[in-house]
């Protein structure tokens, strides 16, 4: 999940060898399909494309489908955000939609869970290098959704051998700094 992930962000043609190598590890294509609507969120929708365009290609080599009733799901509605400060203080629409749309729905999808989906994120993030976002999301991972230090720090090993080197020191800069703030030992996890 996290190589197609990020292949995708960085936009790459073998994302098409690792959905294929998804497949084979188990991976649905509902799964797959879900795997690239929500990086799509985080990578720009024209990765997105070429990702479904590539899986595409292997549903039908392989004679699979996504069934789209299993993909037909409605958010539940989400308590009101203040966009007036940060990020979206200039684009309170966007704000609006990334609570409506990318946490309202994207999110809450059964396709994938939360703990998945975070994993994925930080994923995406540390391939484009979105370094805010990223310490963000490697937070939320730790509190809200149960992903452990040590499959935080695997996600950042896996993407540095995609993304390169520059990016792997930079997210684990990141990373080192969350953890100390939650008094987790940065030597422990490599057991």
């Amino acid at each position: 999940m996290v190589t197609i992930a990020a292949l995708q962000a960085l936009y790459r043609d073998d994302v098409r060898i690792h959905i294929s190598r998804g497949l084979d590890n188990g991976l649905t294509p509902e799964e797959v399909s879900e795997i690239i609507l929500h990086a799509s969120f985080y990578a720009g929708f024209p990765t997105g494309v070429k990702a479904s365009r590539f899986a595409a290609e292997v549903f039908q080599e392989r004679g699979l489908s996504v069934n789209p009733s299993v993909l037909d799901w409605q958010a539940p509605g989400l308590p009101p955000v203040d966009y007036t400060r940060g990020g979206y203080a200039a684009t309170p629409r966007l704000g609006e939609l990334r609570n409506s749309m990318l946490f309202g729905d994207i999110w809450e999808r059964p396709q994938l869970s939360q703990r998945d989906r975070s994993m994925l994120t930080v994923a995406v993030n540390q391939a484009t290098r979105a370094t805010s976002e990223l310490r963000a999301h490697l937070q939320r991972g730790l509190d809200q959704y149960g992903v452990t230090q040590q499959e935080l720090q695997e996600v950042l090993l896996q993407v540095t051998f995609l993304a390169g080197w520059p990016a792997g020191v930079s997210a684990g800069g990141e990373a080192a700094q969350v953890f100390e703030q939650r008094g987790l030992s940065l030597g422990a996890a490599r057991e």
